[in-house]
């Protein structure tokens, strides 16, 4: 059935899901919270911008191009070829933002005896705190940031910071090439005699070595080695194979077990035909072993020829066997020649091989002597080359001039800052609000939270909202005549969580609107141990329900009729021993049935959920039940816990009547009579209220007040 809300039907989430339309109305609702908490952010934002100290920022930008090598041919320098290199840009960011560019800065500057460096052993990394390095992306350009209190100092610092800057690379690339021009002096007379010497070394050596080995070729030593070493080879894998045909022999004989698994003997004829010999004979033996007795001269002779071939077998294994040991014995002794014909040709060779390495030595010290000469005689030619027309790589492009604006602080930015984290703060002080206020606050929250229909919202009942009780009753009874399984008597349980929250007061006004309108209605009082009942309707509790069940007394006698016409009440009676006792009992069924009977609707109330397990009896056997709620009263968890414990119990369970509900709260107010309420609130020509419509008041037996 569509549920009664102030915003509609809507379908119930899955579990676990974020209902982002709840949260979105609850925030909607909180609108003027999360307005405030902006404000007072934006407000504070601005108070710490204006309580901080102004700070302008002035920029000079520089060119740096890549330097002219310190070594560098005619052609580089006349074309201008430079290095492209991102190490160096990092490098000299670095220097821009060092300690030492500083110290040199505050020295040009006269800085170093006046406050705040004064005294300062780190005066320079203080001075780079106001520095900042920001490359020109896609360029060669680079700003260099100054920040200061003032303007005009801002300006002069970011100039003269550039001036030392340009000033200290060409001083450093002056001294670095003085420096090499000297040292390749210096090295190139060493070199010149170092490469005579290892010339004249070279000339004596081909004189008195007598070694001759063609260009590209191998010595014979060489080549001799080379054979041996694969005979050496052969006969060590071809003993190798014999030394582990004789291990399996052994290990054959040892099991006892037949030799033919040896490859040498499984591949020898005589052995072949031996196997086949015994193998036919075999199968004839066990051919006449079928026909004759054992004795039999067939069989004698037959076994005769077996035992031969066996013998032979052995013999001729045993000649494989010695075959295969003297050939092992014989390649043993070819591996020791083979060594020591191998010994004899590496020592020689090793002679040779080293004289071939003296000359070979001397050779190459005199190339490597010569090619440093050819070097650096080339090398002092292009640094002379390089000095000649030497420029700088480091310009000016555009000076620092005194800014009119400070750079911070941002007063907008703060400000917005501010008011965002107010926001933020207000958005988690109403979810946190939220999350910690654990009661049915909103229909919306009956099916999102229990997934149960709401087919009633009952306002708190004054004189202005008599209207709408009466209206959310009849809610509920129509919820009732559409929710009815059949035309005969319908039980219907009325239930809750904890005391007072309205269950006995929904049971009594549903009686009366139903037995108003014709039909012939019971109300039973099964909270047998703090009924209420019989005081909203103006009765004794006794006699009633403990009567019929222990007295066994006549229902008839016990039914009585009420104020209201066709509504009867069946009151709790005298307070039994054990109440659940009375609902287990097997005529609690046959009590039923005879209400139904005699009634169009049987409706029972029962004490909470939360104290005792009564309700959870009754339901099985209830065609209808509705679990009354209290708004803002019980915690979520615990309506939810007993809610699913009633639909364990029963599949009848209706919907939710949420009881108490102030109408004033927005959401509810335009929910019940909202063209009423505007006309009512509407102001008059003169600027007052409209007097209130009057509205025929119901009678007194209509609304039962009361919260049990």
């Amino acid at each position: 059935m569509a549920s009664f809300s102030a915003s509609g039907p809507i379908s119930a989430p899955v579990e676990g899901s974020i209902d982002f339309r709840y949260y979105g109305g609850l925030l909607w609702k909180s609108a003027a919270l999360l307005v405030t908490a902006a404000a007072l952010g934006f407000a504070m934002g601005l108070l710490v911008a204006f309580a901080q100290t102004p700070e302008y920022r002035a920029s000079v930008m520089v060119q740096i191009d890549p330097p002219t090598p310190t070594f560098m041919s005619v052609q580089e320098a006349m074309a201008g070829s430079f290095w492209q290199n991102t190490d160096f840009y990092n490098t000299q960011f670095k220097v821009l933002r060092s300690g030492a560019l500083g110290d040199k800065t505050l020295a040009r500057l006269k800085l170093k005896d006046a406050p705040p460096f004064q005294g300062d052993a780190g005066a320079g990394g203080q001075f780079m705190s106001h520095v900042a390095v920001e490359p020109v992306p896609e360029s060669r350009l680079v700003l260099i940031h100054v920040t200061h209190r003032y303007p005009q100092e801002a300006a002069l610092w970011a100039n003269t910071l550039a001036d030392v800057y340009i000033e200290d690379v060409i001083s450093t690339r002056v001294e670095a090439a003085r420096k090499a021009y000297e040292w390749l002096q210096e090295r190139l007379g060493a070199t010149q005699k170092s490469m005579r010497d290892a010339q004249d070394r070279l000339f004596k050596s081909y004189q008195t070595q007598d070694l001759f080995v063609p260009e590209g070729s191998t010595s014979a030593v060489s080549s001799s080695i080379s054979k041996l070493t694969s005979d050496l080879i052969d006969a060590q894998a071809r003993r190798i194979n014999l030394e582990a045909a004789l291990k399996q022999i052994e290990q054959l004989k040892a099991a006892g077990k037949e030799l033919d698994a040896v490859p040498q003997f499984a591949a020898d004829p005589t052995i072949i035909g031996l196997n086949s010999q015994i193998a036919q004979g075999n199968n004839d033996l066990a051919r006449l072993r079928q026909q004759y007795k054992e004795g039999h001269p067939e069989i004698l002779k037959l076994v005769l020829q077996v035992e031969q071939a066996k013998k032979t077998k052995e013999k001729q294994g045993a000649q494989i066997v010695a075959g295969l040991r003297a050939e092992y014995e014989q390649l043993q002794k070819r591996e020791t020649e083979l060594r020591g014909a191998i010994d004899r040709e590496k020592g020689q060779a090793a002679s040779q091989s080293r004289r071939a390495a003296e000359l070979d030595a001397l050779k190459k010290e005199a190339e490597s002597a010569k090619g440093l000469y050819d070097v650096l005689l080339q090398k002092l030619n292009e640094t002379d080359i390089a000095a000649s027309i030497r420029n700088n790589n480091v310009t000016v492009v555009e000076r620092a001039t005194a800014p009119t604006t400070p750079i911070r602080p941002d007063k907008k930015k703060i400000a917005a800052i501010g008011a965002f984290l107010g926001l933020v703060l207000g958005v988690g002080l109403v979810l946190a609000r939220d999350y910690l206020d654990n009661t049915i606050k909103d229909p919306d929250e009956i099916e999102r939270f229990l997934h149960l229909d709401l087919i009633a919202a009952v306002p708190e009942y004054d004189e202005e909202s008599v209207h709408f009780v009466t209206e959310a009753y009849q809610n509920l009874r129509t919820a009732l005549i559409f929710g009815r399984k059949e035309e005969i008597g319908q039980v219907v349980l009325v239930t809750g969580t904890v005391p007072q929250e309205g269950k006995t007061t929904t049971l009594v006004n549903i009686g009366k609107l139903l037995a108003s309108s014709g039909e012939k209605t019971v109300l039973l009082d099964f909270d047998l141990r703090r009924g209420q009942l019989h005081h909203r309707l103006g009765l004794t509790r006794e006699p009633g329900i403990t009567n019929f069940f222990v007295n066994h007394e006549d229902m008839d006698a016990l039914v009585r009729p009420t104020r209201v016409t066709n509504l009867f009440a069946l009151t709790t009676g005298p307070l039994p021993p054990n109440p659940p006792a009375i609902l287990t009992r097997n005529s609690m069924a046959d009590f039923l049935e005879r209400l139904r009977g005699h009634f169009s609707w049987i409706l029972v109330d029962s004490p909470p959920l939360a104290s005792v397990t009564d309700a959870l009896l009754l339901a099985r056997y209830a065609d209808l039940s509705v679990f009354v709620v209290q708004h803002n009263k019980a915690d979520k968890k615990l309506i939810k816990r007993y809610v699913t414990a009633l639909r364990k119990a029963t599949d009848t369970v209706l919907g939710v009547v949420l009881n108490a509900v102030d109408v004033r709260t927005k959401g509810y107010y335009y929910y019940y009579y909202p063209h009423d309420l505007e006309a009512s609130q509407a102001p008059t020509a003169k600027g007052r209220e409209k007097p209130k419509e009057a509205r025929p008041k119901p009678a007194a037996e209509d609304i039962a007040v009361g919260k049990g």
